[in-house]
């Protein structure tokens, strides 16, 4: 691993500054200063220090979360959020949740420590499609394909939702995709045109599909081909 990304990984500084930093020698590799922060290391048995600070390098964590219905998404309290559901290695980590549900939402969450694999998740300039479960309360009409397609106006803050996809599978069951994470949206998609969601469910992020064998409440960390979708190195 190039050491400038092993020091990166660790948010100790931006490449950047590590290139600019390493040329005045504030990069030392087992007692030796290293002016290219170029060089690869292994993270494992090399002794990395820049600025005076030992690097304590950890492979970042992603995990795919299976939500189950009646906890908030907050990250930094346990008692009623997704948190109390993991086991007490990752509670000791720096976990950030990308794209957070609603209470009584339930599906597709991940967690990682990665702040750009986060921002790229939720940023709503990423483009990537969010695949949501619908339930309503009245048989959905099919004229609302076309309008989700123009942007649904919600008026509770007024602003026209970016375009979204209806997939109608059933009288009062249908898929949504949506490229924002506003709050409550797809409810409100469906609220300001004289309908209500009664039962919600994220299925996928983009390529990323929940995996079914997980059950609510049940999490595992993503394979490398699963991280590659959002990142690459």
């Amino acid at each position: 691993m190039r050491v400038d990304k092993m020091i990166g990984n660790a948010n100790l500084d931006t490449r950047k500054n590590i290139k600019r930093n390493a040329k005045k020698g504030e990069l030392i590799i087992n007692g030796q200063i290293v002016k290219d922060s170029s060089v690869k290391v292994d993270p494992n048995l090399d002794e990395v220090i820049y600025m005076g600070e030992l690097v304590d390098y950890f492979d970042n964590i992603y995990i795919m979360m299976n939500k189950r219905e009646g906890l908030i998404c907050q990250s930094n309290e346990l008692d009623g959020t997704v948190m109390s559901d993991l086991d007490e290695f990752y509670l000791n980590l720096d976990l950030a949740i990308a794209g957070r549900l609603d209470k009584d939402t339930t599906g597709l969450l991940l967690l990682s420590t990665d702040g750009k694999f986060i921002h790229k998740v939720i940023s709503p300039n990423s483009h990537i499609w969010k695949k949501y479960e619908v339930e309503t309360s009245k048989k959905i009409d099919p004229s609302l394909v076309e309008i989700f397609k123009d942007g649904v106006y919600i008026k509770e803050d007024d602003y026209y939702a970016r375009s979204a996809k209806l997939d109608i599978i059933g009288g009062k069951k249908a898929y949504v995709y949506v490229t924002e994470g506003k709050f409550h949206l797809v409810k409100r998609l469906f609220s300001n045109n004289d309908n209500e969601v009664i039962k919600l469910k994220r299925l996928a992020i983009g390529d990323l599909e929940l995996d079914q064998s997980l059950n609510p409440g049940q999490y595992r960390e993503l394979i490398e081909e699963e991280k590659n979708l959002f990142i690459k190195d």
